[in-house]
């Protein structure tokens, strides 16, 4: 198990910082929680992005480092992911997050108020979040956290041992991960959500377009975002075409129900900004329904 908390998880906390101290008029979401989860240089950085005079020289220093797309590809699968979910979990009592990393979903979202959420993630990422959210005194009665490793660990033998009821559908939000695992951990943890979810069950995911794992890559931002996780240690290995996802999921027990990219959904919600403040093409959601046979 990696012996260090994720960087990629606060990078991501970072970014959606930066959403959430963004002119409340136009804003996607606010994740009041963002800014505990960040060293002091990234949230003296964060909170410069809430003065207006500042906020365009803040988010810049940040893209000139992460390159365009990064950023607001986060910022929009968050708020993809939150309506997602505010759809899905008021039919459910069980709520898992995959790789929760910093994610601050049951915390913020009134849906999830009174559900059971369970939390995985590798012990390092989740013992630093924990430690936050002790911190803030915020509180967690309805969550369990489940220290895993994607690559290593029986999902559903852990599942069940900490409280999951396989006999209760559930929603699975598995955002920013399936970059980071070999296709067959992929595969494993899927026959686990398959098993688990129930008739009716729903899974939330993210992937990454396989053709950003390519060279030469037909999105010009690739290379550079590619590269920027490497050097920290948490490489892209995982992708999928978008014209083979339903296929995919289908035969792995998935009904594929929505299927989007950052830029689509940017077009719809930052019209308002300018493309360049747009999510990427490589970067997609899907929403899929577990079929009746995976109950």
């Amino acid at each position: 198990m990696e012996s260090v908390a994720s960087v990629t998880a606060e990078t991501m906390a970072l970014q959606r910082s930066f959403e959430s101290h963004g002119a409340r008029r136009r804003r996607l979401f606010t994740d009041p929680f963002a800014d505990d989860f960040l060293r002091p240089s990234w949230r003296a950085l964060a909170t410069a992005s809430g003065v207006p005079i500042l906020r365009r020289l803040a988010v810049g220093v940040y893209d000139s480092v992460g390159g365009r797309g990064p950023r607001p590809s986060a910022v929009v699968r968050t708020k993809i992911i939150d309506d997602a979910v505010n759809a899905a979990v008021p039919g459910h009592d069980q709520c898992v997050l995959l790789g929760a990393g910093y994610d601050t979903r049951a915390h913020r979202l009134t849906a999830m108020s009174g559900r059971r959420v369970f939390e995985l993630d590798h012990p390092a990422t989740q013992e630093v979040k924990r430690s936050v959210i002790e911190r803030l005194g915020i509180d967690t009665h309805n969550i369990t956290y489940v220290a895993v490793d994607f690559e290593r660990d029986d999902l559903a033998r852990r599942l069940v041992e900490r409280g999951f009821d396989p006999e209760s559908p559930a929603v699975f939000v598995w955002e920013g991960v399936s970059q980071y695992l070999t296709k067959e951990a992929v595969d494993s943890t899927l026959d686990v959500v398959r098993r688990l979810a129930g008739h009716g069950g729903v899974l939330i995911a993210t992937y990454v377009d396989r053709r950003a794992l390519t060279e030469p890559s037909p999105f010009p931002e690739a290379r550079r975002w590619i590269r920027a996780v490497a050097r920290v240690g948490e490489p892209w290995i995982f992708g999928l075409l978008p014209e083979e996802a339903s296929g995919f999921f289908a035969a792995r027990g998935f009904v594929l129900q929505r299927d989007v990219s950052t830029l689509d959904a940017s077009r719809d919600w930052l019209s308002d900004r300018s493309p360049r403040h747009w999510g990427s093409e490589l970067y997609r959601v899907a929403i899929a329904r577990a079929e009746p046979s995976a109950a």
